[in-house]
């Protein structure tokens, strides 16, 4: 029997929204509306603070099986006074799917998250690559976090075009049975 992941983004920070881009690339999706929806573009601890809003943690503790939950920054992002992408990730009791772009200073970026992870109790799925990534660089991501490169998506100025045109890793369809 096959099940449909659910999306939730529990707090959508500008004026773009990932929900909508989720919803055109994959319109069967489940969409589960934001606990928030803040104006800056900013971090939501930033663009609660500007708009006047008070988060409630709250809000976040849900049980969500079988549901992607996209994060709005890395792990140590704030989101209120003390609290943090990952504690929204640990509250939900959710593993985790580390996406990082390929660029300079990319091994220190995934090796802070995943130790911030880690650090947390929180299981780690593997990694996707944003970008291109030569296979010197994937051996030591890999090496050194111990996870697996499940993925790497070529940059796209339509990102709607490159994943409808890009059959799914098979390392990524096993990694989220």
């Amino acid at each position: 029997m096959h099940t449909t992941a659910s999306y939730w983004k529990p707090i959508q920070t500008g004026d773009d929204s990932d929900r909508d881009v989720v919803t055109k690339i994959s319109p069967h999706t489940k969409i589960i509306r934001e606990a928030y929806s803040l104006k800056a573009p900013l971090s939501p601890y930033d663009a609660a603070k500007l708009g006047n809003v008070e988060i409630d943690r709250n809000l976040f503790a849900r049980n969500l099986q079988n549901t992607v939950i996209e994060g709005a920054g890395g792990a140590l992002v704030p989101i209120a006074e003390n609290f943090f992408m990952a504690d929204l990730i640990k509250m939900c009791n959710a593993k985790a799917l580390i996406v990082t772009k390929s660029k300079l200073g990319m091994i220190n970026h995934l090796l802070m998250t995943t130790e911030t992870l880690r650090s947390r109790g929180i299981d780690i799925l593997g990694i996707i690559v944003n970008g291109e990534i030569e296979n010197n660089l994937k051996c030591t991501l890999e090496e050194f976090s111990k996870l697996k490169i499940l993925a790497a998506i070529p940059h796209s100025c339509n990102l709607t075009e490159t994943l409808q045109n890009m059959p799914m890793s098979s390392a990524i369809l096993e990694t989220l049975k």
